[in-house]
Formats: structure tokens, C-alpha cells, sequence
């Protein structure tokens, strides 16, 4: 392997990785982005709004008067609607419209169509809705507080992956459950909303305290979660796999066979891709890094703050099976798992 100090020297290596990137077009006019997501055929999708948070949000940072930000912008949402767009070859392709209800909504696509919108954040009511491919409400039901990933797999079952303050679970009761689905940081449903089992946690792996990184590939999902940053592999009936890492605070996760391409970490490091080499069988190996790129993010600007961000936080930062896709400043990259294995991992046998 070629060592991570002397790759970072090497920029000619960063133009070496083989990538997708294209020129996203603008949105219809009178309309906000909330939300970019990647949908199960890698399809763009994005969540937009007729609200104008943005100068809102403008409008309450700039009062020399105290005010209320969740009042006023709770009220906005409630009025508000949302409309979603897919990218399509020229433009967006128009897709339903319907009530906002939340400012913070992630979306992704049922295989036959139908759209499934969850508010990240509630107050104990049912936060996930099934929409008709029309828009038309077929469904309700609870998915707890403090989503931080919503991602559907290859048989229509919905993973949800939560950030810290929804670990404790909150006011969230599930008959049968001591426990809400929550606690575990990563949990599995049918589509109707139901629980299904999922493997326990490996103890081995560490505190999982907040699901950092959260991709679904086939019938499971990767998960790269806070205290450790183990790479973690869920599947329904099988047992729970996992792999030490020195990956810190990764917030985008693809995996294609036993390789893996981990973005984002912290302070600097927010730019970070590496490419990660796993091993058989998965009970507690090292992830071994095989080479590690700097992602094309934009420098933030200069605060005297400690916990200012090095880089512009991009649009999007998110892996959907074997692909890595970053959004930012109006451009879309994309990243596959198996060409950088083919450009760089015999190379670094």
C-alpha cells in the first residue's frame, strides 16, 4: 500500500481516480431545494419547496429583536408544499406535489413507484408517509426522532440509521419492544412500517451512538457508525459482520464486494475518500486502507472558531450501493467502487 502522508503529496493520483461528472441543471423557478437523495437505480431526486426558508432564515439571524426561529418556520412548513424532482437527460422530470409538513424531509423511491417522505425530526407523531406515485397519501406510520438516514433495499424493506439524540428513543413506544428500534442507531421495516428482527449489535464493535454512514446494497446495509467507526454489515437473518477501521467520523460509505470507498471525516479530513480493502470472514479484522484521495470541495471561509468547517459542507455526501456521489456547487461526481479497485488494488497488492 502506498503510504496515506505520501499519496496526499501526490495530486497527479487525485486526477488518476476514474470518476463521473456532470452539470446539474436549475430547478423550475419559484422553487427551493431541501433535500438531495439518491434513489435505488442511482436515479438524482431531489425534495423541493415553494417556501422561502432561506430568506427566512435571513430575516430572523438579522433581527436585533428576539424571536421565536421554530415558531415562524414551523408555520411555514405548514402551509407549504413540497415537489419532487428527478433528474432526467436535459432537465428535471416533474414528479408529485403535496404538503410540506416538515422542513427537513428525506425521501427515497418503492420499487413499484411510490415514494416514502420522512420528517427527521418529531414530537411523537407518525413521521413517515407512503405516497402514491401521484402524490395521493396511501399511509402513516412512526419511524422515531433524529433520522439521520432513510434508505429502501432491494426487497422494499426500509432502513433507518439515527443520529444521537434520537438513540434514547424519546416517547417512542412499539408494542412487544422494552426498547424502541431507535436504540440500536440502525433498525430495519417492512413497508408498511412493522419491525423486522434484525441481527444484534456486535459488542466487540464498540458504542454505537450515532449512525454516521448508512448505505443499502442488495437485501442489507453498510453502516460506518460513532464511537469507533467499525464498518458494520446488516442483513435479516444472518448474523451481524463487521471490520476495525482508523476511518474517523465518515459521514458516506459504498461497498462493491470486499472493497469499499469511505468519505468525509472531521475538520480537514471532510474531504477524505479512501479506498478500503476488507477481509474474511468479518468478525473484527482490520479495514485495511488502500489509498486515500482529497474529494474537490470548496474551502470554507475563514472564522476564528475552532469548530468551523475546513471545507464548504457539499449538497450531498452519500453512497447508494457501489457508488460514491458528491453534490456541490451546481456539480454532481460520482465515484464506483470497482473502478478505483481496478485502477489502484492490484497495483497495491
Amino acid at each position: 500500500m502506498i503510504p496515506i502522508a505520501e499519496v496526499q503529496q501526490c495530486e497527479h493520483i487525485w486526477a488518476m481516480l476514474p470518476s463521473t461528472t456532470s452539470l446539474l441543471s436549475p430547478i423550475p423557478a419559484g422553487w427551493q431545494v431541501l433535500h438531495h437523495a439518491i434513489l435505488s437505480d442511482g436515479t438524482l431526486a431531489l425534495v423541493t419547496t415553494d417556501v422561502d426558508f432561506a430568506s427566512e432564515w435571513e430575516l430572523i439571524l438579522a433581527s436585533d429583536t428576539p424571536v421565536d426561529p421554530p415558531s415562524r418556520i414551523e408555520q411555514l412548513y405548514k402551509i407549504g408544499r413540497a415537489r419532487l424532482l428527478t433528474r432526467a437527460a436535459g432537465g428535471w422530470q416533474d414528479g408529485p406535489v403535496f404538503p410540506l409538513e416538515t422542513a427537513h424531509p428525506l425521501i427515497d423511491r418503492f420499487s413499484d413507484g411510490r415514494w416514502l417522505v420522512v420528517a427527521s425530526r418529531t414530537r411523537s407523531e407518525p413521521n413517515a408517509r407512503v405516497l402514491a406515485p401521484d402524490g395521493a397519501l396511501q399511509a402513516r406510520f412512526m419511524l422515531g426522532d433524529a433520522i439521520e438516514h432513510v434508505v429502501i433495499d432491494s426487497l422494499d424493506r426500509i432502513w433507518v440509521g439515527w443520529f444521537d439524540e434520537g438513540m434514547g428513543g424519546g416517547e417512542w413506544t412499539v408494542p412487544g419492544m422494552e426498547w424502541p428500534p431507535s436504540c440500536n442507531g440502525v433498525a430495519c421495516f417492512a413497508p408498511d412500517g412493522a419491525v423486522i428482527e434484525m441481527p444484534s449489535w456486535p459488542e466487540e464493535a464498540g458504542l454505537i451512538a450515532d449512525c454516521y454512514a448508512l448505505t443499502v446494497v442488495g437485501s442489507g446495509v453498510w453502516a460506518s457508525p460513532y464511537t469507533d467507526f467499525p464498518i458494520v454489515r446488516f442483513v435479516p437473518g444472518q448474523p451481524a459482520r463487521w471490520w476495525r477501521s482508523e476511518l474517523t467520523g465518515p459521514k458516506a460509505i459504498a461497498v462493491d464486494g470486499m472493497h469499499a470507498l469511505v468519505a468525509g471525516g472531521y475538520g480537514d479530513d471532510a474531504a477524505r475518500l479512501t479506498l478500503v480493502r476488507l477481509q474474511e470472514p468479518g468478525d473484527g479484522q482490520d479495514a485495511g486502507m488502500v489509498i486515500t484521495w482529497r474529494m474537490p470541495l470548496r474551502a470554507a471561509l475563514p472564522v476564528q472558531n475552532e469548530w468551523a468547517p475546513v471545507w464548504e459542507p457539499p449538497a450531498l455526501l452519500a453512497g447508494r450501493g457501489d457508488t460514491l456521489h458528491l453534490i456541490d456547487d451546481g456539480k454532481w461526481h460520482q465515484w464506483r467502487v470497482a473502478d478505483a479497485v481496478t485502477a489502484f488494488g492490484d497495483a497495491m497488492e
